[in-house]
């Protein structure tokens, strides 16, 4: 039996217990998906005038399916949710046409309205009562930075009379650097790069735990997806602008690490976190070289499940704490021994420890970076220190200790334990079968 065999019969016999036939119908698209197993050095694979995929496509099509799936297995017992759940079906089909769209324009109309529809989760569904202002700054932050990217798109259709991503791509098409910077600012804000990241921090804080989990793993993948395709029409400034990027975002990624070090919130810790790996990939793709796209594809699969089964474990102890403090939420490893071996492999894939994905990716990413410019290895030595020191920190800190009285609530049921199985299986049993992802 291969291995995509085994994985499918896994899921299908786990998943029997709650949702029959959106699940095996949900199986059946991704046995469809796996089987076409596209090439990384294949470019599109046609399926319409309008619709197609390529390399990175395809697996952020898959990772949106898989990802929404496991929010549509957590909310699907709470009927207070039944709207939200209709308005995450609806942003499924939203993210996945914006993966596969041919119309640079049609991308950039679906880049934007996913967005709009996280505002909506954090402005009506979210915790906190700051959840209005963190809407705000998700919205200005977005909106604001994405009218040059509208602008520049519409002169380049005007231009050369095409908005096709395959023609364009023929072009290499050369603008003003300063209009180009402008417009990879649209991407940057919603990577994030660091200096321009405060938006996500209050959005992850405010948002619900299936908004914190889709914006973590699917929503940050849209700026760099949109890089990805953007770099090979403008290639050209890109060449012209990638050192003072790449340089900024290497700084950017080491202060981040050192704040992760001191932070006492669980969440923002994971957020940063995010903000951390997104800026080395972000680093890595300033190179232009093949594998460290490759890199930066690998990444954005493993980050994916990661952050979000991250986040969705925060969610398990805020429920018997009600704090996100970390000094609230020690001693896990007494109450929840269970939990606790999750977190340690949540954590080690964080820090990208074999058998993870993250491994891989990060082993592309400093690949390209060192071959491209040798200096930098004395930043990526800092990163990787304290990388292993925030993960590690973060672990130790919460599972030992002694332990809360307050807390009195057992967390150990068996859809969490499925939900974070379904995190960890992908995330640690891919790198035995690449064959998938490359």
């Amino acid at each position: 039996m291969s291995f995509i065999q085994l994985m499918l019969l896994l899921i299908i016999s786990l998943l029997l217990f709650y949702d029959l036939y959106f699940y095996s119908s949900l199986i059946f698209f991704f046995s469809f998906m796996l089987l076409m197993n596209i090439s990384f050095f294949v470019d599109w694979i046609s399926m319409s005038l309008i619709f197609s995929l390529n390399y990175y496509s395809y697996g952020m099509v898959i990772l949106s399916m898989w990802i929404m799936s496991l929010v549509y297995l957590m909310m699907k017992y709470n009927m207070k949710l039944n709207l939200c759940l209709k308005l995450m079906m609806f942003m499924l089909l939203i993210l996945i046409m914006n993966f596969m769209t041919l119309n640079i324009m049609w991308f950039y109309i679906m880049f934007e309205f996913s967005l709009m529809l996280i505002f909506l989760l954090i402005y009506i569904w979210g915790l906190g009562e700051l959840r209005m202002m963190a809407g705000y700054y998700l919205m200005f932050y977005t909106l604001f930075f994405s009218l040059p990217l509208l602008l520049i798109l519409l002169i380049m259709i005007n231009r050369f009379k095409n908005s096709n991503f395959i023609l364009s791509e023929m072009y290499f098409i050369k603008f003003n650097n300063f209009l180009f910077w402008f417009m990879i600012l649209s991407f940057l804000v919603k990577l994030p790069m660091y200096m321009i990241h405060g938006w996500l921090l209050k959005a992850h804080v405010e948002a619900p735990v299936y908004g914190s989990m889709i914006l973590a793993a699917i929503m940050l993948k849209l700026g760099s997806y949109g890089m990805l395709r953007l770099f090979y029409i403008f290639y050209k400034n890109v060449m012209n602008l990638n050192i003072y990027i790449m340089i900024f975002s290497l700084i950017g990624i080491n202060i981040l690490s050192l704040m992760c070090l001191r932070q006492i919130d669980m969440k923002i810790l994971v957020a940063l976190s995010s903000v951390v790996h997104m800026g080395l990939m972000l680093s890595s793709m300033m190179t232009l070289m093949k594998f460290s796209f490759l890199g930066a594809y690998l990444i954005m699969i493993a980050h994916g499940l990661c952050s979000s089964g991250m986040f969705y474990m925060l969610n398990l102890c805020y429920l018997v704490s009600n704090s996100r403090l970390m000094v609230l939420n020690k001693g896990l490893m007494i109450y929840m021994p269970s939990m606790s071996l999750m977190w340690f492999l949540m954590c080690s894939s964080n820090m990208a420890v074999p058998p993870s994905l993250n491994l891989v990716g990060e082993i592309f990413l400093l690949m390209s970076l060192i071959i491209y410019f040798k200096i930098t290895i004395i930043k990526l030595f800092f990163y990787c220190l304290m990388s292993f020191m925030y993960s590690l920190y973060f672990f130790s800190y919460i599972n030992h200790g002694n332990y809360n009285f307050m807390i009195n609530k057992p967390i150990g049921k068996m859809l969490s334990l499925l939900m974070l199985l379904f995190h960890l299986i992908p995330l640690n049993l891919f790198i035995m079968k690449l064959d998938i992802l490359i």
